[in-house]
């Protein structure tokens, strides 16, 4: 059958799994509905109607349209990140941040300026607020007041407004929670916990020298009587050193988030993210090889639900840096593209009182789903990593190694990994 390019089959002994990344249906066939299929005329025709209808064949401009798509999307959108404090109550030992005790109590009235300018350039029927640090619930009162009035401003102007935060969960306690839910919207938090306790106080330590985990749990676990709506990602940083503590952890106190949908697992490898203010030796040893993937097989084998499949096996997936209408604004005003290279010139595109006042470095971030290379032209996966996951890394050249095929291996390995979720849109078999 001439499904189009940009349709991934993959299958094993009883069933053909296709997954079209034009517009991230999935369907799941059985094999003996296949074999049916070549002596019943109408079924077959039935079941090519099919998958016309859900456009998994080739189309006529199914490249430009689906990239046209796409971009429309993103420019419907404009996403924010604002980092509320510059310090944080821990002291991880991959962390790359260099800490100040800053706040961006003094910046509240420029960042909401900015905003609202922003709004007004362009015809936006979205605004994405993210929270990061430093840790952001030091900066937990201007996370009120700045989210308080950008609902205030969206909803007078029709605007969908949303929003996330990435903190350590150590002062999320249950009023802050529900406070950030009810009256902030922010309805995903990303938390990282490193295995169980003994794991994850060797990596994620307080600035005072103590273990983190105990209380970072206790928050977690008073989520789960809320009947409030929220998706929490649970985080695995996994070391050397950790590595078996992460599993351990799914067989203990992870057992509590399980039969809960609103939690999401994921795990990454501890990477060479930068030093930060971290002294030599303060570190944890890495892993050389991308070993999440089989600590995503192992979770899900013990019923544990994961986040990556129906994000990076989707054309959902995107670096915010690689988008025109995404900003970090740091603690100090200035206008940023990407949170990892925090003290790097190249990321600086302006600040909150000009706006972008560096095109130069912008353009360095910004893809424009207009210009690829040859490589990426003619590949299946394009709608997914377009062009490039990760464009620190092209900026930087901070690695030498074949960033397309490691990207190409995490895309199919999550392919994978919703069949093992058994996540389908359609599942077809025979009578």
């Amino acid at each position: 059958m001439n499904y189009s390019k940009y349709v991934i089959k993959l299958d094993d002994n009883k069933h053909v799994y296709l997954f079209n990344t034009k517009n991230n249906l999935s369907v799941k066939i059985e094999n003996n509905l296949l074999k049916d299929l070549k002596n019943d005329t109408e079924l077959f025709n039935r079941f090519q109607i099919f998958l016309a209808d859900h456009q998994f064949y080739t189309a006529e401009n199914e490249k430009s349209s689906t990239l046209k798509m796409l971009q429309n999307k993103d420019n419907d959108t404009l996403r924010i990140i604002i980092l509320a404090h510059g310090d944080c109550n821990f002291r991880c030992k991959y962390c790359y941040e260099k800490f100040e005790n800053i706040c961006i109590h003094d910046k509240v009235s420029d960042i909401i300026s900015f905003i609202k300018n922003k709004l007004s350039e362009k015809n936006f029927s979205r605004l994405h607020i993210s929270w990061f640090g430093g840790d952001p619930l030091l900066g937990y009162r201007e996370i009120l007041d700045i989210s308080d009035i950008l609902i205030t401003y969206c909803n007078k102007n029709d605007i969908l407004y949303s929003a996330d935060i990435t903190t350590n969960g150590y002062l999320l306690s249950p009023t802050v929670f529900s406070k950030l839910v009810n009256l902030c919207k922010i309805t995903t938090f990303q938390i990282t916990i490193d295995g169980t306790q003994k794991g994850h106080d060797n990596q994620r330590v307080l600035k005072n020298g103590h273990g983190s985990y105990r209380r970072v749990i206790d928050n977690l676990l008073s989520t789960i009587n809320t009947s409030l709506s929220f998706q929490i990602i649970i985080r695995r940083n996994v070391s050397k050193e950790n590595s078996e503590d992460v599993k351990n952890f799914l067989n203990t106190d992870a057992k509590y988030f399980k039969p809960d949908k609103r939690f999401k697992f994921i795990f990454r490898n501890v990477g060479n993210w930068g030093c930060g203010e971290r002294v030599k030796g303060y570190e944890v040893e890495m892993f050389e090889k991308d070993i999440s993937f089989e600590f995503s097989k192992y979770a899900l084998s013990q019923g544990f639900r994961l986040f990556d499949p129906s994000i990076i096996a989707t054309n959902n997936l995107a670096c915010y840096a690689q988008k025109k209408n995404s900003y970090v604004i740091d603690t100090t005003g200035k206008l940023l593209k990407c949170t990892v290279a925090l003290y790097e010139d190249c990321n600086v595109i302006g600040n909150i009182a000009n706006g972008v006042t560096n095109t130069n470095n912008q353009d360095l971030w910004v893809n424009n789903l207009d210009c690829f290379s040859n490589k990426c032209e003619n590949c299946e996966l394009l709608f997914i990593c377009k062009g490039g996951f990760c464009p620190k890394i092209r900026i930087m050249n901070s690695t030498t190694h074949d960033i397309c095929k490691e990207m190409k291996q995490m895309i199919t390995n999550n392919f994978r990994l919703k069949i093992l979720s058994n996540d389908f849109n359609f599942v077809l078999r025979r009578k």
